[in-house]
């Protein structure tokens, strides 16, 4: 798989939408009982250590997260599989039903408390909303970002390490160069990655303690379609990528 051109929008939108994931975890972890709407390998684990007898955890909340997740995927990957001929239409389809949904839990988060003991019906709701949103997110960025995994942190991390001279590049092929032999232009790409779910969540943190719930799952969803659209309107945006 080739690098990114410098020229290509397309890696520059995943970084977005990684803040954004950073930016929805925050919220759902400290906000909804201890839950990941985003990223679904916290959920997993949280399940274990809660059949193992762990306190304190919400298992149900975990399941429909990953239920939503899962759902939203299928709606996801179905959606491009139909559309993704049409890049344009694709990614502007797949953004507005992605912020549709984030709104959506928005407003079902009016006057709701971040929850403190156990999760209420509404608090569900949001949980479900949110990780269909992420679901159809996560299955764009998937078919869009073959060659520039920003979805999985940890693969994301060992990636820019291994290519790195520090992680020896050269016993891999040379230098931060591709199975192909040519730069490896991806690095700043994975670097820009992690620093992006650092700062989401940062951000998401931020909003959640001062402003509420409601408004940080609004800025989430102007994020994705901010994020999307603005890749769409760039004019290099206008040639097919599949993974």
């Amino acid at each position: 798989m080739s690098a990114p051109a410098r020229s290509d929008p397309l890696p520059r939108m995943l970084i977005a939408l990684t803040a954004v994931t950073g930016i929805v975890d925050a919220v759902a972890f400290l906000g909804l009982g201890q839950v990941f709407t985003a990223f679904m390998t916290g959920n997993i684990l949280f399940l274990g250590f809660a059949v193992a007898g762990g306190v304190g955890l919400t298992p149900l909340g975990s399941l429909t997260a990953l239920a939503g997740f899962a759902a939203g995927a299928v709606a996801g990957s179905r959606l491009g599989a139909v559309t993704a001929a049409r890049l344009r239409r694709w990614l502007l389809t797949s953004a507005a039903i992605a912020s549709a949904l984030l709104v959506a839990a928005a407003l079902a988060a009016i006057g709701l408390d971040s929850v403190r003991g156990d999760l209420a019906p509404r608090h569900y709701a949001v949980i479900a909303l949110t990780a269909l949103a992420m679901g159809v997110r996560s299955a764009t960025m998937w078919r869009l970002g073959a060659g520039l995994n920003t979805t999985l942190v940890t693969g994301t991390l060992v990636t820019l390490v291994r290519h790195s001279e520090l992680g020896g590049a050269s016993c891999w092929g040379g230098g931060g160069a591709t199975r192909h032999g040519t730069p490896d232009t991806s690095q700043p790409y994975r670097a820009a990655a992690l620093v992006a779910v650092f700062a989401g969540a940062a951000v998401g943190t931020l909003l959640l303690l001062r402003a509420g719930l409601t408004v940080a799952l609004l800025v989430a969803a102007a994020g994705v379609l901010g994020g999307i659209g603005g890749c769409v309107a760039h004019p290099a945006s206008g040639r097919a990528h599949n993974a």
